[in-house]
């Protein structure tokens, strides 16, 4: 969300405040005494009314109740008869309760619209609520774990158009770590290459992910080494000239674990998002693996170690028969399995 302001409806009323200021440079006439100003001005303080009315801080209460006085005086100076004062008030009344449902239908297929792009990102739909659309304050961001050690939050950046519908502009996540610093990361929703949040999670975890449309396909990553002046890591991206094929790469490593093409298919779609996926070698060891675009490879991982891919290419195994687990003689990745497990 924007940063919250001290006071909302002050900063309303000294929008119409520079608009009259404005104005009346304009035309010579006092606005003072222009009815049709001063019906626009009580419009203007009734939809005030209505925005905040219901979450106004204490603060906004005060300025809400100085406000109601300057407007009791303003409909006195328009209908200065009792009766007719009366009848202006039945008629607005009714005038707004169909304004009213009419804003509540608006205002219900722009938080449906809002809360679709929210489930094309992966999240469900309590990420985001009707208290977002009405600014209230401590609003807390949607977290969730990712694993046992680790946590991700959200927190949405949204404006407002000028027919008053609410529009995404990005998010911020933020992915924690038990004994890490923190790493923080905005992705803009401009619709054009959009991060949905398991990327997200992939990306501030160090892995890339493939993006963008059909044209302009590319891998990205974060170098999380390096920031922006906003605090935004910079984004490494690798385009279709960088010559790396994540198909020709899957080829060199005797997989075990792919039954017939469609498996390949879903093992390359996961790691195309940035995941790390895990695999059975033909030779019966489980590694898990993800895209390294940047170097024209794939990282391997044994057991959270990393394990040099030339050691992983299909004819280059090699095992050695000093691995002991729990006692017990057993085949490993040289170089990596060399080390000896105790009871």
């Amino acid at each position: 969300m924007n940063k919250n302001k001290a006071d909302r409806v002050q900063e309303d009323l000294e929008k119409w405040l520079k608009r009259e200021q404005r104005f009346q440079k304009i035309f010579s006439r006092p606005l003072a005494d222009n009815r049709s100003f001063l019906k626009e001005k009580l419009k203007y303080y009734d939809t005030i009314k209505s925005k905040y009315g219901n979450v106004a801080t204490r603060e906004e209460s005060t300025t809400l109740r100085l406000m109601k006085e300057d407007r009791g005086a303003i409909e006195r100076q328009l209908y200065p008869n009792a009766i007719v004062r009366l009848a202006f008030r039945i008629t607005l009344k009714i005038r707004n309760e169909i304004n009213s449902q009419k804003e509540q239908r608006q205002n219900q297929a722009n938080l449906q619209e809002l809360r679709s792009v929210v489930h094309r990102l992966g999240l469900p739909e309590n990420a985001f609520s009707e208290r977002h659309l009405r600014q209230e304050r401590d609003i807390p961001p949607f977290t969730y774990q990712v694993g046992e050690n680790e946590q991700m939050t959200f927190n949405w950046d949204l404006s407002q158009e000028q027919d008053g519908a609410y529009k995404f502009n990005g998010y911020t996540a933020t992915l924690n770590i038990e004994g890490e610093p923190q790493r923080t990361q905005r992705f803009p929703l401009d619709g054009t290459d959009e991060i949905t949040a398991r990327q997200a999670y992939n990306l501030l975890s160090g892995r890339s992910v493939h993006i963008g449309t059909e044209r302009d396909r590319h891998w990205v990553k974060l170098d999380l080494n390096d920031k922006d002046r906003d605090g935004n890591h910079k984004v490494k991206r690798f385009y279709a000239n960088y010559n790396y094929s994540l198909k020709d790469q899957l080829a060199k490593i005797p997989i075990n674990s792919l039954a017939n093409s469609g498996q390949l298919k879903m093992l390359e779609g996961a790691l195309r998002n940035g995941d790390r996926m895990k695999i059975q070698l033909s030779g019966g060891e489980f590694l898990s693996i993800e895209a390294n675009p940047q170097h024209r490879s794939i990282d391997c991982y044994r057991e959270g170690r990393k394990i040099p891919f030339g050691q992983v290419k299909k004819g280059q195994l090699k095992y050695n028969k000093k691995h002991r687990v729990n006692g017990r003689l057993r085949k490993g990745v040289e170089g990596i399995d060399r080390r000896r497990i105790t009871r």
